[in-house]
C-alpha cells in the first residue's frame, strides 16, 4: 500500500505511556502499509528531504507529523512558535501529503498554520479509526 513517515514522541510522552507507537502504528501496518516510525528531529529531518539525496531515495507517500516529537518539554508558547517557524518549513520539504497529529495544548494555536501550509490536522485525543481514514483519504 503506502510507504509513510511518522515522526512522533517516544513510548512515554510527557510522563504518561503513549499509545501512538504501539497501537496507531499496528493497526497501520495492519492495514498493510509500511511505517517508518521515527524519534528523533535528525532522523524526521532526513525522511522529509530524503528524495533529494541520491544516497538516501527513500519515496514517503504519506507524513504523519505528532507535534510531541519537537520541543515536547519546552513551555507552550516556544512550541507554538517553533511549530509555526520551523517545523511547518521542515514538513513542506515532503513531496508528500502531512497529517499533523496536535497535543491537546498547541492545537488551536496551530491550526491556521496547519490550514494554510495545506496539511490535515487531527487534534489529540484522537481516534485510531479517525487517523486511519484520514490516511486512506490523503492517499
Amino acid at each position: 500500500m503506502a510507504n509513510i513517515l511518522f515522526g512522533g514522541p517516544q513510548e512515554k510522552e510527557r510522563g504518561k505511556l503513549s499509545p501512538i507507537r504501539n497501537d496507531l502504528v499496528a493497526r497501520l501496518k495492519q492495514e498493510g502499509h509500511e511505517v517508518d516510525y521515527v524519534v528523533r528531529g535528525d532522523e524526521m529531518m532526513g525522511g522529509l528531504t530524503s528524495t533529494e539525496d541520491p544516497m538516501n531515495s527513500i519515496e514517503y507517500d504519506l507524513v504523519l507529523y505528532d507535534t510531541g516529537l519537537f520541543y515536547d518539554q519546552a513551555k507552550l508558547r516556544k512550541r507554538i512558535e517553533v511549530f509555526k517557524n520551523q517545523v511547518i518549513y521542515w514538513l513542506k520539504c515532503a513531496k508528500a501529503p502531512v497529517i499533523v497529529l496536535a497535543d491537546e495544548e498547541i492545537a488551536e494555536k496551530i491550526k491556521k498554520s496547519v490550514q494554510n501550509a495545506g496539511f490535515e490536522q487531527i487534534d489529540k485525543p484522537y481516534n485510531i479509526d479517525d487517523v486511519v481514514r484520514a490516511v486512506d483519504s490523503s492517499l
